[in-house]
């Protein structure tokens, strides 16, 4: 989310300034990188923004506008209190891509295919005589070609929030 000082002639009477514990961050050619916590929302404070300062939040009006404004809603609430869960991966999701870095992870370790689905599924489940037409089989190697798929080009569009059919 990208932050930068309240122009003053948008400031309102009563100026009020964010008031959230930022965690310390780098500075580059763009401004400061930081965390907010809670929440742990990414930030960069454009320019020479201060987290002291009225800030106003940047929105490109673009194709992730939309995913921008809900990041930004997020932001907010965490600031007040007020969870709002993420909904762009549902919970199904969220585990298969667990299971996704899992396989990933064993492939980095040179695990054979075997191996990993003992590790995701359990020994009692995954037997090595019925390993050759096993399901456990099949839906390993699905993972890590998804996986290899979500490292090499896909990744990104974990960012991009669902959008409901019409």
């Amino acid at each position: 989310m990208n932050l930068t000082e309240v122009p003053p002639d948008l400031r309102a009477r009563e100026v009020s300034t964010l008031d959230v514990p930022l965690a310390a961050g780098q500075r580059d050619e763009v401004g400061r990188h930081l965390r907010s916590s809670p929440g742990g929302t990414q930030l960069t404070l454009l320019g020479d923004a201060q987290p002291g300062e009225p800030l106003a939040a940047i929105i490109p009006l673009d194709d992730l506008a939309h995913d921008r404004l809900q990041a930004i809603e997020r932001f907010i609430r965490s600031i007040h209190r007020q969870h709002l869960p993420d909904a762009r991966l549902t919970g199904a999701q969220r585990r298969r891509l667990g299971l996704m870095l899992q396989c990933l992870d064993g492939r980095e370790e040179q695990a054979s295919h075997f191996d990993v689905a003992t590790a995701l599924f359990g020994r009692r489940l995954v037997r090595a005589a019925d390993w050759h037409d096993s399901a456990f089989r099949y839906q390993t190697q699905r993972l890590v070609r998804d996986g290899l798929k979500m490292v090499e080009r896909g990744y990104r569009q974990l960012l991009r929030a669902r959008r409901r059919s019409s």
